[in-house]
């Protein structure tokens, strides 16, 4: 349940503040040819674009926690926020508002550093951002490339 909160708030963040880069796209693509030299560059990728996340998951919780604001009540707010028809289980208090508000503005310069230090990262390893997208996409709907890849991380 932690682990679903924690990604309910970062895809609301994302979501809420724009990142100015997608790094996973979701339209389809048709099958790419992938070197093992490129695929392995993606993969070291990949995996520390997941370290990347880990911390930046870690960083907000932390942020939300300092300023006494679970992640069910930030998203319930967020939620409430950004959706009319939501409707509040407590009512928002004038300082439960105030710290949102600084945690919604601290976890938004999170989200952005994140997406900067993601950004370095696919490009360290050599790959085009755009290049990265269309394997991640590929990836996800070509087996024969999940299994390169299960075979390259194992």
């Amino acid at each position: 349940m932690k682990k679903f909160a924690i990604i309910t708030l970062m895809a609301a963040l994302v979501a809420a503040l724009g990142a100015t880069q997608d790094m996973f796209p979701q339209e389809s693509t048709e099958q790419i040819n992938v070197d093992e030299t490129e695929l392995a560059q993606f993969v070291d990728a990949l995996q520390q674009i997941e370290q990347v996340q880990m911390e930046t998951q870690e960083e907000m919780i932390s942020v939300l926690n300092d300023l006494d604001l679970s992640t069910d009540r930030f998203n319930e707010l967020y939620q409430a926020e950004h959706n009319p028809e939501f409707e509040l289980e407590q009512p928002l208090s004038d300082d439960e508002e105030q710290r949102y508000r600084m945690a919604e503005q601290e976890l938004q310069g999170i989200q952005e550093d994140s997406q900067v230090e993601m950004s370095q990262v696919v490009e360290n390893q050599g790959i085009d951002i755009d290049r990265f997208n269309e394997i991640y996409v590929a990836l996800t709907q070509d087996p024969e490339l999940q299994q390169r890849v299960q075979d390259i991380m194992n």
